[in-house]
């Protein structure tokens, strides 16, 4: 279904209004009546807001990293896409969860629906960033005692761990007032110890 010009403007209307009205205070009545459809149309293309919201996500992540991949091919230097593509991962999921207004404990529920997303993004990821350490070991630029992608995938692993850390650790209520600044800091300082 995916091809289909109607799933295509309950994903558009879905994603304006989560940005709107944030996860928890968006409706099927509000997402039905922007795409156009009466709520029963909606569970013809979807079980209800939460794969809605998955949907969403999934095609929004895969924008941003087709987007973020092509930006970083743009610093000459490897280790400056290395640094530069991990560190943006972390600022787009802050501006990602910003928009949607979550609270700490709904993010924290819904983030194991995200297991499918995950994997299908992970496996994209990890082989963008191997391309990128085997590009930069074939210019003496990297030395590493394991392969490219056990380092590429450490590294993803790495930068989503400093990330759920900062979310788990924020004791705040809401997911828009979480400082990512203290996770993107650490990634910094240690990519400055593995990657010379």
């Amino acid at each position: 279904m995916k091809d289909n010009p109607k799933h295509d403007e309950i994903l558009k209307a879905g994603s304006e209004c989560f940005a709107r009205f944030g996860f928890d205070k968006t409706t099927l009545d509000d997402i039905g009546r922007l795409a156009g459809l009466n709520k029963a149309s909606l569970y013809y293309y979807f079980k209800n807001k939460e794969e809605i919201f998955i949907a969403v996500v999934l095609e929004e992540t895969k924008t941003f990293i087709a987007d973020l991949q092509h930006k970083t091919q743009a610093f000459p230097d490897v280790r400056k896409q290395v640094k530069f593509y991990l560190t943006e991962r972390i600022r787009r999921y802050n501006e990602v969860i910003h928009l949607t207004k979550l609270s700490v404990d709904h993010l924290q529920k819904v983030e194991p629906m995200f297991d499918a997303v995950y994997e299908q993004t992970k496996s994209r990821e990890v082989a963008f960033l191997t391309e990128l350490l085997k590009k930069g070991v074939a210019d003496n630029a990297f030395s590493f005692s394991e392969p490219s992608a056990s380092v590429a995938e450490s590294l993803f692993f790495l930068s989503d761990a400093l990330k759920h850390e900062a979310v788990r650790s924020s004791g705040r209520f809401m997911t828009g007032e979480i400082d990512f600044s203290s996770a993107i800091e650490k990634l910094d300082r240690l990519l400055r110890l593995i990657i010379r």
